[in-house]
């Protein structure tokens, strides 16, 4: 930058000098005319330098990319007592995500992408109790709210059924069978159906 600045101002200054010659002795003009040359010529051969100079570190730094390194400091694995919770996914043991946690280093959890989010497993969302998809549908056909496929899949007429159950037992209509609506629901369970969700 202060190189242009520099070459702008013998521009400028070779411009009036031309503009202004005939005040001046034609001997003084040649005089001056060689020195903003000369100037001219040692400007262009710096800059002509830096540029070579500056190319030659890109190249460089392309073919030798910096290494940052730090190293993550270690944590110490915590033992927790397991226990079991409800959550939006399910049921999950407690102890395993304290544990995962624990070992995680500081490094993983100031710099490493989020992890995206763990898919639930299939109709957890809406049934929050450790019960099957299918035998929530069966009682629901049993109680007289579901006239679908017993096929385990939660779809709209499976939500719409329980919603219509809850209503009907005057509990919260939203849609989810959670321990409550399943206390209510589980005296509708055809007989010799399972109770109790895979994991």
């Amino acid at each position: 930058m202060k190189v242009l600045r520099l070459m702008a101002g013998l521009a400028c200054g070779a411009i009036c000098l031309t503009l202004f010659s005939g005040c001046e002795t034609q001997q003084s003009a040649c005089e001056r005319e060689k020195r903003i040359t000369g100037r001219l010529d040692e400007l262009q051969m710096d800059l002509d330098g830096q540029i070579t100079s500056i190319n030659a570190e890109m190249a460089n730094l392309r073919a030798n990319p910096p290494v940052v390194v730090q190293q993550a400091p270690i944590s110490t694995p915590v033992a927790v007592e397991s226990i079991a919770i409800e959550d939006g996914n399910g049921y999950r043991s407690k102890s395993d995500e304290l544990q995962a946690l624990a070992n995680a280093s500081r490094w993983d959890q100031l710099y490493a992408p989020p992890s995206p989010p763990a898919r639930a497993p299939a109709n957890r969302g809406n049934i929050r109790v450790p019960v099957p998809a299918r035998t929530v549908q069966a009682a629901l056909r049993e109680a007289g709210f579901y006239n679908g496929n017993i096929d385990g899949k939660v779809g709209p007429q499976t939500v719409n059924a329980i919603t219509g159950f809850q209503r009907n037992q005057g509990i919260k209509a939203d849609g989810i069978v959670g321990r409550t609506t399943w206390q209510h629901l589980q005296a509708f369970v055809p007989a010799g159906m399972t109770t109790v969700r895979a994991k």
